[in-house]
């Protein structure tokens, strides 16, 4: 008898920590887009490369918190709406071949979840051209019913505080504003290999 409620006890004990699952999950595929306005157009830049390794936490088989994201874009891949021309400039202006990488770290953030709709609002570095700032990331999510997991967002940025100047051209007759827009979709895939259970 003493042994069969010691049994039980183990069980109720542990059920709980065995619903929740940590699965790696990393970039499936990439919709990175920079937005920002000149006093002739607007433009935006589309970055071409780009990967990621996120851990998320599931309970009952729905997203309970991402414990761990990062997010790495090559600066070089960046291709611009107006041209090579455009391409170089933005190159130059994000110091590139010094600094190739943008990168977002997280050090933190919370999860909700409402009819099926995830919002997670994310804490952590963003280092662009070499320079970092702690920044707030806001983004939406869904399961996809293969599996898969999509956030969405977009976040504003000032060139200036990456220590970037805005891009000029034609002589300086052409100039850019100083606050762009990330605007980011992402499909990620689980990571089988990964899978661990807290």
């Amino acid at each position: 008898m003493k042994k069969l409620a010691l049994i039980l006890l183990l069980a109720g004990t542990l059920i709980p920590f065995l619903s929740q699952a940590q699965q790696s999950y990393k970039i499936k595929s990439h919709n990175l887009i920079i937005s920002g306005t000149s006093n002739l157009h607007d433009w935006t830049a589309t970055a071409e490369k780009a990967s990621g390794m996120f851990n998320i936490k599931f309970n009952e088989k729905k997203m309970a918190s991402v414990n761990a994201f990062e997010l790495k874009v090559d600066a070089n891949s960046l291709k611009g709406s107006k041209g090579s021309i455009m391409n170089s400039k933005i190159i130059d202006a994000l110091k590139a071949k010094k600094n190739p990488y943008i990168t977002f770290k997280s050090t933190g953030g919370n999860l909700n979840e409402k009819s099926g709709v995830y919002k997670i609002s994310v804490n952590g570095i963003l280092t662009i051209a070499g320079k970092s700032q702690n920044v707030i990331v806001e983004a939406q999510g869904k399961m996809l019913p293969n599996g898969d997991i999509e956030f969405s967002g977009a976040r504003k940025l000032k060139m200036t505080d990456y220590n970037i100047d805005p891009p000029t051209a034609m002589l300086g007759t052409l100039t850019t504003g100083d606050e762009v827009t990330l605007n980011f979709k992402l499909t990620l895939k689980s990571d089988e290999s990964t899978a661990q259970n807290n």
